[in-house]
C-alpha cells in the first residue's frame, strides 16, 4: 500500500466500502447515489439486462440443438442419449430427428 499516492488509496478505499475522505470522493459518491435514484436509468438497466439474458438463453438453446444434430448426424446414439448429452428434452430430440429425415 506505500507505492499508492494518498489520494488514489483514498479512492481505492472508497471503492472498498469506506466513507468518503476528500472533496473527490464526496463527489464521487453524490454522483453515484443520484444515478441510483434515476428511475428512468434504472429501468433501461433492467430492461438492457433481461435483453442480454434472453439473448444468452437463446445461444444456450441454440448450441444444445445444433450439438444434437450434430449427434443425430453421427448416428452413433440413441434419442434418449442424444437427449440426455445435448440437456434436451426427449421430445425436442425426437423432432430434430424427424426434421432430417428426408420427406
Amino acid at each position: 500500500m506505500d507505492d499508492v499516492t494518498p489520494e488514489m488509496k483514498k479512492l481505492l478505499d472508497f471503492i472498498d466500502g469506506k466513507e468518503p475522505e476528500d472533496d473527490f470522493t464526496r463527489e464521487l459518491d453524490e454522483a453515484v447515489q443520484s444515478v441510483r435514484k434515476n428511475e428512468k436509468w434504472r429501468l433501461d438497466y433492467m430492461t438492457l439486462q433481461m435483453n442480454y439474458q434472453e439473448k444468452y438463453e437463446q445461444g444456450v438453446e441454440q448450441e444444445k440443438r445444433q450439438s444434437a444434430l450434430r449427434m443425430i448426424e453421427a448416428g452413433k446414439l440413441s434419442s434418449k442419449e442424444i437427449a440426455l448429452y445435448s440437456g434436451l428434452d426427449l421430445e425436442q430430440v425426437l423432432e430434430l430427428q424427424k426434421e432430417l429425415q428426408p420427406v
